[in-house]
């Protein structure tokens, strides 16, 4: 990664009130922070910049307040740590609030500093400053974080940003918020402040549960003849992922993944459902009917999968709810999804439970219940395919085990490219809230920099149209990334409901693309991506130039650059943009 390298030495004293923010970032242990800046931070701007010399941690500087959130997001889903962001003022906390509330359904981490004021009106600039400060400005986000907080004096930031600290980081993990009045940050300090001993402030240990409940579930997974186990969010850790392989085959299970979480068991492994669950299909249904118990960790929507609105179901199995997540449940929104019944509710962390099963049942394997389930691996060689572009992708690497995958669109053949790490694959946004794609994967390939993976994302036309320009800080950085465009020149998940209803009240389904398709004139996005320094690959119509394209960007990956492909990929049902304009 390269940063901007300030000229001179750091001024070592810590002689301003914003000095003291700056140097809790550092002693937190944030390595970076991404921002869009504003002069309601230019007190803490200069003291990271000339106090900490931009080291421990490194700005990275964003075009937009929802790419600062977004990268924070990408790199906590991929370190399952917080990455500081800061946002100016109330203008910027409203331009980040989709971000911080993507990454509040995504359960992710996120360290966020703001800033509003001067609170003391005698030291507001005409006009500017008063609209840019806030009687309760965290008031705006308090139902999508953890914890916010104002300090109003140096000792009081400390203790606001240690416990803020704590907090982003104890499960249920979430997005906190802290906001630095304008002038305490410009306030000079007559002494240096008392610092605490950090090693005495950290997260408290994992909530298990008590060991007669162990026994209980040990039990009553031994006595089950059809298991299903439905993994949902878990840790990046290996080995939670390896006591996740080993509780599936001492049971026998079958093994549900959700695409909307970042990859927490192996894909190709015998016990897993080809299609990882993300919405729901005929083969999710068949085990689920089968099933005579559901041991859910941490499952994102187990209302939704047990009981889904009409649907028929089978003779309902015992079910067993593992998940600490209703600590963060409010009424603002409806995040907590559809109440789901269990006959025992466990309050503890997935992967302690998990663990703790291991040992319960003791050694032994057992055949996974249900069999091979059909995949359909057909490439049509006459269209470009999301399998021909994931099998391209795949012949790239000679390892392709070690490839982070940020996100991928639906449809993603896992057969051709398996999950077989924590660090394979990270999800979809969390919030669904379009144009958070770009942010999100820079903040993987970033991490992900670090530890020597390179970052491959699969993104849709609409997601990236609304946030592609987070690339410039990935060139600007250094960060490697490959970015694939399935561009169906569409807001196609739109188009689909257009069909639904026009279906249902008996009205014509060829005008679905009508205030959706995204034509006449098509965007070029190659163009888009070459006008902020990485390569621009494409359009790419046919399908014999997929390869090369590929291999083409595979390159500049491997070279440490930044490189966009646009796919024009048609819809699986086969109506082209010409069909649906006919």
């Amino acid at each position: 990664m390269i940063f901007d390298k300030p000229e001179g030495e750091p001024d070592a004293r810590v002689g301003w009130a914003s000095d003291v923010a700056a140097q809790m970032l550092r002693r937190l242990g944030f390595k970076y922070v991404s921002l869009n800046p504003g002069a309601s931070y230019r007190g803490l701007h200069d003291s990271i910049v000339n106090h900490l010399g931009n080291e421990r941690p490194t700005m990275l500087l964003c075009v937009h307040e929802d790419h600062a959130v977004g990268i924070a997001q990408g790199y906590g889903k991929a370190t399952g740590e917080p990455m500081a962001c800061i946002l100016h003022s109330n203008v910027g906390l409203m331009h980040g609030m989709m971000g911080i509330f993507n990454a509040w359904c995504d359960r992710v981490p996120i360290f966020i500093l703001g800033a509003t004021g001067p609170v003391d009106a005698a030291k507001r600039r005409p006009w500017v400053d008063w609209i840019h400060t806030a009687a309760d400005q965290g008031g705006m986000i308090r139902n999508i974080v953890k914890f916010d907080n104002q300090p109003s004096s140096p000792q009081a930031i400390i203790d606001a940003m240690c416990r803020a600290d704590v907090m982003a980081r104890t499960l249920p993990k979430a997005p906190v918020y802290v906001c630095l009045d304008a002038g305490l940050q410009e306030q000079s300090l007559e002494k240096e402040p008392a610092w605490p001993d950090l090693s005495r402030f950290q997260p408290p240990v994992e909530p298990t549960a008590p060991r007669s409940e162990i026994e209980k579930v040990a039990a009553m997974l031994k006595a089950a003849k059809t298991p299903l186990i439905c993994f949902g969010r878990g840790s990046r850790r290996q080995v939670d992922w390896d006591a996740r392989v080993a509780l599936a085959e001492r049971t026998g299970a079958v093994v549900m993944t959700d695409a909307r979480t970042s990859a927490v068991f192996p894909t190709d492994h015998p016990a897993h459902v080809p299609i990882p669950l993300g919405g729901g299909s005929a083969i999710n249904r068949e085990v689920l009917n089968k099933a005579d118990f559901i041991l859910a960790l941490e499952w994102p929507d187990l209302g939704g999968l047990v009981d889904p609105p009409g649907v028929a179901m089978a003779a309902p199995a015992k079910i067993v709810n593992v998940s600490l997540d209703q600590a963060l449940h409010n009424g603002a929104h409806m995040v907590f999804q559809q109440m789901p019944p269990a006959d025992v509710f466990l309050q503890a962390s997935h992967d302690a439970v998990v663990h703790d099963l291991v040992a319960a049942l003791g050694a032994g394997k057992r055949d996974v219940w249900h069999g091979p389930l059909p995949v359909n691996t057909k490439i049509d060689p006459a269209r470009i395919s999301i399998r021909q572009v994931a099998k391209s992708l795949r012949d790239c690497f000679d390892d392709p085990d070690n490839v982070s995958l940020a996100t991928t669109c639906h449809g993603w053949p896992r057969d051709v490219w398996p999950y077989r790490g924590p660090l394979s694959y990270f999800g979809k946004d969390g919030g669904g809230g379009i144009g958070s794609g770009p942010s999100i994967a820079v903040g993987v390939a970033l991490a992900m920099q670090d530890v020597g993976r390179p970052t491959v994302t699969f993104l849709g036309d609409g997601d990236f149209l609304m946030g592609g320009h987070a690339l410039w800080t990935a060139v600007h950085c250094k960060i490697p990334l490959l970015v694939l465009i399935n561009n169906n020149r569409s807001y196609m998940n739109d188009e689909l409901h257009q069909q639904a209803v026009a279906l249902d009240r008996n009205r014509p389904v060829a005008n679905r693309w009508v205030g959706q398709a995204m034509i006449n004139p098509d965007i070029d996005l190659a163009t888009f991506a070459r006008s902020q320094g990485a390569l621009g690959i494409g359009p790419i119509r046919e399908a014999k130039d997929v390869d090369a394209a590929v291999r083409q960007g595979v390159d500049v990956l491997k070279a440490g650059g930044v490189c966009l492909i646009d796919l024009h990929i048609e819809p699986e049902d086969g109506r082209t943009v010409a069909k649906r304009m006919n």
